[in-house]
């Protein structure tokens, strides 16, 4: 799926394509759990652009997005040194390479399931009108940003209903991946996930939820032991928990 990789006269940016490739392939490896871009998924795939600020004749501006189709990654964030100093820019504790491309890859995702008038009518229910002018939004977001409150995961989410779908997706996809690790290396807390437990199998939504948060919050208290940063430092209020729900629905039908 990658169309245009990033400028390989520069030497550094070999290593920084290899990491962003292997993040890449782990978000279409938990999607594949739940049927997208499989063999027999007859649907669109993404065409990714794997670009660099770093070129051999200088340096340039990268802007992570999607569009029609295509995602479009600044490779140079698989720096540990660059990503630390974003994230302390930014605010974005949380930010890296995988949740990037699960934020872009929502896009994609909602440019498949648009296809079908009832999912956008149960959208617009949730989210809002994505119809609604995307730049004049983000200028607005920009000049007067808005904490999440109860209805948004981040406060990004709150700048336009097609961001409020990506930022839902990529939490949903951390979530249940953080359970799918989890109980893959044998973890578990009394009240579950039992050995068996299959995160993408399940399609109660609430139930994951519930037990990746408590995960979360258990791991959230050995990291602290260590003076590190919590693992999962977002909360689920129970309108996020619908939103949450909605995408849940959408993306196992969707396969």
């Amino acid at each position: 799926m990658t169309e245009t990789v990033p400028d390989l006269r520069e030497p550094e940016n070999m290593p920084l394509w290899e990491r962003s490739e292997h993040a890449k392939r782990w978000v279409l490896a938990n999607l594949m759990r739940w049927g997208w871009f499989t063999p027999g998924d007859p649907g669109a795939r993404p065409a990714f652009r794997m670009l660099s600020e770093q070129t051999a004749s200088g340096t340039t501006d990268v802007i992570m997005g999607h569009a029609g189709g295509t995602i479009t990654l600044n490779v140079t964030e698989a720096s540990d040194m660059v990503l630390a100093q974003r994230q302390a820019q930014f605010g974005e504790l949380y930010r890296t390479m995988i949740g990037h491309i699960r934020h872009e890859m929502a896009h994609f995702l909602f440019l498949r399931l648009s296809g079908d008038p009832a999912f956008l009518g149960a959208f617009r229910k949730s989210f809002g009108d994505e119809r609604a002018d995307y730049g004049d939004a983000l200028t607005t977001h920009y000049k007067t940003p808005e904490p999440p409150g109860e209805t948004h995961i981040t406060a990004y989410a709150t700048a336009h209903p097609h961001e409020d779908w990506a930022e839902t997706i990529a939490h949903l996809l951390h979530l249940t991946d953080l359970l799918d690790s989890t109980t893959a290396s044998g973890l578990s807390l009394p009240d579950g996930p039992p050995a068996d437990y299959d995160a993408y199998e399940d399609a109660d939504t609430q139930r994951l939820l519930t037990l990746a948060v408590d995960i979360s919050i258990a791991m959230n208290h050995v990291n602290r032991a260590l003076d590190l940063p919590d693992l999962y430092p977002f909360v689920l209020t129970p309108a996020v928990r619908e939103k949450l729900a909605f995408a849940h629905t959408a993306l196992r039908i969707g396969s």
